[in-house]
């Protein structure tokens, strides 16, 4: 009986270090708060500001609130000139069109908002961008 008491015993005592152990090592999620730029030939003045803003970004998906993916992202979406939500990137990306002007001088002012959620942790991270297209 006593070697069962501390065979149990041992065991418990490896649960509790290995529960302790890896509470301690988890990551700490990140606050983002950025502006990337990237150049499109499709939108007037060809600069686009992108604001992204992140909160509980995991490490492991850190990534995707770095100016190399968010560039990639409003890319795909200037390059397809279809003002319908899109999916790229683990971003969802739904347009809001505004029109200025009348008659042949007319310009489309699309605003972008892109959410991307992370799958296994509460990451969101937001992508906005606001474009005028020339419709000549």
């Amino acid at each position: 009986m006593k070697r069962i008491t501390l065979a149990l015993a041992a065991a418990l005592t490896c649960l509790l270090v290995v529960g302790v152990g890896t509470a301690s090592a988890m990551p700490t999620e990140e606050t983002v708060n950025t502006t990337c730029t990237t150049n499109s030939k499709n939108v007037i003045g060809k600069k686009v500001t992108i604001t992204v803003k992140g909160k509980n970004v995991a490490p492991t998906q850190m990534e995707f609130a770095e100016c190399p993916v968010v560039k990639k992202v409003a890319n795909k979406m200037l390059s397809l000139r279809i003002e319908k939500p899109k999916v790229w990137e683990g971003y969802r990306c739904t347009p809001t069109v505004y029109t200025k002007g009348q008659g042949t001088e007319e310009a489309q002012i699309v605003k972008y908002s892109c959410l991307f959620r992370g799958a296994d942790t509460a990451t969101e991270i937001r992508l906005s961008f606001k474009v005028t297209y020339d419709m000549d």
